[in-house]
């Protein structure tokens, strides 16, 4: 069991600035990193700036699927009308922080991007980049799934301009929203296993033996129709020297 005897830096003691639930979180994250090896970081370990930075690590590495969206003036009440419509969904609303999640992009080939890194080091062209102009936030999704990106589209058509996506992370590779209306319409994993579960089948045992029967049967019969058309010929040539000496 942890004991803590510190309040981070940035919570204040009387929760005006953080909730009870945020502090909570920020310890737990302090206790385990506490317990590993000594970490060079930039700002403070306990640091909100570090703690946020741990989280979208955490998030990017965790999450199959994480769309961009720009978080666009809701109101108290529409944030917690969409959070638990995209919840039903499978997926996770959370507003980000530009300025760290690109420094977390920035340093996220390294093993702790929160350690100090020099700029030459640094992934300047990380393809996520250009998504974080303006409010925004992203929507993760623990498992590739399609139909689950689908839902998720219809639903923010409702919400017009104000949750609108931008772009997306799709597990190793970077969607735009083109290419993210594709996605969404390809089937499931598990439907995708089934498929070739299918093929496979169709072409093992008597399938795969019929196949194979096929193209060899196929082959014999041409080569002994080459084979009578060689020996017709023959024939053809041995019965016209033949009748030259008959005449004789």
């Amino acid at each position: 069991m942890f004991h803590f005897k510190f309040m981070p830096r940035w919570a204040s003691k009387n929760g005006l600035f953080a909730s009870v639930e945020t502090t909570s979180v920020h310890k737990r994250f302090y206790a385990v990193a506490s317990e590993q090896l000594p970490r060079n970081t930039v700002k403070p370990l306990d640091s909100r700036k570090t703690f946020l930075i741990d989280a979208y690590k955490h998030l990017m590495e965790n999450s199959s699927v994480v769309l961009f969206v720009h978080y666009n003036n809701l109101s108290k009440t529409e944030d917690h009308h969409f959070r638990s419509r995209i919840k039903q969904t499978g997926g996770k609303l959370t507003k980000i922080r530009n300025n760290l999640f690109e420094v977390y992009l920035r340093n996220s080939q390294l093993p702790d991007p929160c350690s100090f890194v020099k700029r030459k080091e640094q992934n300047r062209k990380h393809p996520l980049l250009p998504l974080l102009k303006g409010p925004t936030a992203t929507i993760a999704y623990e498992d590739t799934n399609p139909q689950q990106v689908a839902k998720l589209l219809k639903l923010l058509q409702s919400a017009q301009d104000k949750l609108l996506v931008i772009g997306a992370k799709v597990e190793n590779q970077v969607l735009n929203v083109e290419k993210l209306n594709d996605f969404k319409t390809l089937p499931t994993k598990p439907e995708l296993q089934s498929q070739m579960v299918g093929i496979l089948q169709m072409l093992s045992g008597l399938g795969l033996v019929r196949t194979l029967e096929s193209g060899s049967n196929a082959l014999y019969l041409t080569l002994k129709s080459h084979h009578d058309n060689i020996k017709k010929e023959a024939e053809s040539v041995a019965d016209g020297d033949a009748k030259p000496e008959e005449q004789k």
